[in-house]
């Protein structure tokens, strides 16, 4: 496993030709980012929420003082189990330890976004295989909105990848619940011993004050706004946006850390990640 945060977050060489959404940031949509039925499948690390209709946010606080202190997440009120965690998978699997595949979502399993075309974040546990598989279900319905298989890297870690922003893909819908599901293929003929972990997300609108503060804010603290906020998505993947372009800055390092440990990802907070480029997922 490469310490070096540099290294691990250099784009990947898969199989799968495809490159990596941009960031920018407007009231109308706010850093837009460039993303076989999977539940006969052996749950692993399960992130459960329940129906699509016991998933309420009552809502989402606003921002508060941003001076000092690290990011530290505050969970918006979300009528969900804090349930992340499923049984042993049946017979033999690809795991080369005793660790978990673990999706990176706050304890109740959902996360909320503001972006049409969201970023995920998988910590995948030392495997023999690297081929993975990523779908996107509207709620608890069978209706696919999106499906990719692409090549994980070689070293355990947390993998980011977004939603690719191009015709193919419908984007997130405001008020909705996605369900999604993410696979480890150990054994293409026997799903079973597959390495699933699941979660939930859903896309709000944000509040004209929030719109106002991201606007004036610095790019260092548009995570502490997110988190503050309640919105899991881009905190996460503004933080790591800025890990990558400041890889020496180790204060950085320690915001990463203290946000996972503040929702009880602590087991997986000094694991190094890995981006995968958007060209790299396909349809």
């Amino acid at each position: 496993m490469k310490s070096n945060f540099c290294r691990a977050y250099t784009p990947l060489s898969l199989f799968l030709s495809l490159g990596i959404g941009a960031v920018s940031i407007n009231p109308q949509a706010l850093m837009a980012q460039t993303p076989a039925n999977l539940f006969s499948q052996k749950i692993v690390e399960q992130n459960t929420v329940g129906t699509k209709d016991n998933l309420k946010i009552a809502g989402v606080g606003a921002p508060g003082n941003l001076k000092g202190g690290t990011v530290r997440f505050t969970p918006p009120k979300v009528d969900a189990p804090e349930n992340r965690r499923g049984g042993a998978s049946r017979g033999e699997n690809c795991s080369l330890s005793n660790k978990s595949i673990k999706a990176l979502l706050p304890a109740s399993n959902i996360g909320l976004t503001v972006e049409k075309y969201p970023t995920f974040f998988v910590y995948i546990p030392p495997t023999s295989s690297h081929i993975v598989e990523f779908e996107l279900h509207e709620g608890n319905k069978n209706q696919v909105v999106y499906k990719t298989r692409f090549i994980a890297p070689d070293s355990a870690g947390v993998i980011s990848f977004s939603l690719p922003n191009n015709k193919t893909v419908e984007p997130l819908q405001i008020g909705k619940n996605y369900r999604w599901f993410f696979t480890v293929i150990c054994n293409p003929e026997d799903s079973s011993e597959n390495l699933l972990v699941q979660g939930w997300v859903q896309r709000i609108q944000p509040s004209a004050i929030l719109v106002n503060q991201l606007q004036k804010a610095q790019l260092r603290d548009r995570p502490r706004i997110y988190a503050q906020a309640g919105i899991w998505h881009e905190t996460l993947t503004t933080l790591a946006d800025l890990r990558y372009s400041n890889p020496q800055d180790s204060s950085l390092v320690t915001d990463w850390k203290e946000l996972l440990k503040s929702v009880g990802l602590s087991d997986v907070a000094e694991e190094p990640f890995s981006r995968i480029p958007e060209k790299s997922l396909s349809r």
